[in-house]
């Protein structure tokens, strides 16, 4: 009895830069084409049922290794399947994929005298800063290579717990969208290894944590992108309010102390017990309630304070009250 043989199909996969075409053709008389550059390739595949074994071709000659469903081929010819079944009979041959390689000309390659390599670095000048004050960053652009860099540009934007005030002590023109909250530095000019510095005084309008980003750019390729960015992390110091204190006679811990109320003049504290009586309540809280006619146990507290943007900010917690002395 004759044995019935497959018959196959050839299925093209393209990979350009990330990208996959498919592109399939039944057998027949005609050629597929695809065109790619030098270096790069395409996966061809043998889309084939009950097929035990491949055998790739180019240009008519049996590839030597190339005995898979799949093929990278990466030279210009065209390219062939046959597929054998687990029974012995083989497979028509495929139609032809041919490849050739573009005739598009490579783009230019850059000369070393023209790359220049630019550097942006931020910090801030103060390391402790509360609501409703103002402090600065330094915002300091470079110049790493030995040429001069042209057309910079430099943008921070704002983080929205800080509000721009102005800029100051720089060379080039500055200008602030208050829309998008972003800060442009226009540097027509940058000569080599000479730092150029702006300056921008903010004000902190809310607590916690700022991240503030800053990026270059300029006319000329850069070869080393990982310094066109920095970035740079200030604390709106918010209260940091203890969860225990011990009002024992010792002198340590004596009293519920909060440090950096003292910069608050409006506050107020409320301490209520876990059946939600109010057993506490200050305006303008001194750091001096040493839990007077309370027993030890877990409060609940709410503290309110004014920053000096003028809004109040509300902490809210559990304090452990502690009589008992330690002994070590």
């Amino acid at each position: 009895m004759r044995q019935l043989c497959v018959i196959i199909a050839l299925c093209v996969l393209l990979m350009v830069t990330g990208k996959v075409y498919a592109q399939d053709s039944s057998p027949g008389s005609y050629t597929t084409t695809f065109t790619i550059s030098q270096g790069q390739s395409i996966v061809l595949h043998g889309a084939t049922a009950n097929a035990a074994a491949y055998q790739w071709f180019k240009d008519g000659v049996r590839i030597q290794g190339a005995i898979y469903k799949d093929y990278r081929a990466s030279l210009e010819g065209i390219y062939t399947v046959v597929a054998f079944a687990a029974t012995g009979c083989t497979s028509d041959r495929s139609d032809g994929v041919r490849i050739v390689f573009s005739t598009t000309v490579p783009p230019p390659v850059i000369k070393p005298d023209t790359v220049v390599d630019l550097m942006v670095k931020i910090a801030s000048s103060n390391l402790k800063v509360l609501p409703g004050d103002q402090f600065s960053y330094i915002v300091t652009a470079n110049n790493n290579s030995p040429v001069n860099g042209t057309n910079v540009h430099v943008v921070y934007t704002i983080p929205d717990k800080l509000e721009y005030v102005h800029q100051v002590g720089a060379s080039g023109d500055v200008t602030y969208n208050p829309t998008t909250r972003t800060l442009t530095w226009n540097i027509s000019r940058i000569t080599p290894n000479s730092p150029m510095i702006l300056t921008v005084p903010v004000k902190a309008v809310k607590s916690g944590i700022v991240e503030s980003n800053v990026s270059i750019d300029g006319r000329e390729p850069d070869p080393i992108m990982a310094n066109n960015i920095d970035a740079t992390v200030q604390e709106v110091n918010p209260l940091i309010v203890p969860n225990i204190f011990t009002p024992n006679g010792d002198n340590v811990n004596d009293t519920f102390f909060i440090p950096g109320l003292e910069t608050y003049s409006d506050n107020e504290l409320v301490i209520i017990n876990r059946w939600g009586n109010n057993v506490y309540e200050k305006k303008d809280y001194k750091n001096d309630w040493d839990g007077q006619g309370l027993v030890e146990g877990t409060y609940y507290y709410v503290l309110r304070v004014k920053n000096r943007a003028g809004v109040w900010d509300v902490y809210k917690g559990y304090l452990t009250l502690v009589r008992t002395k330690v002994f070590f």
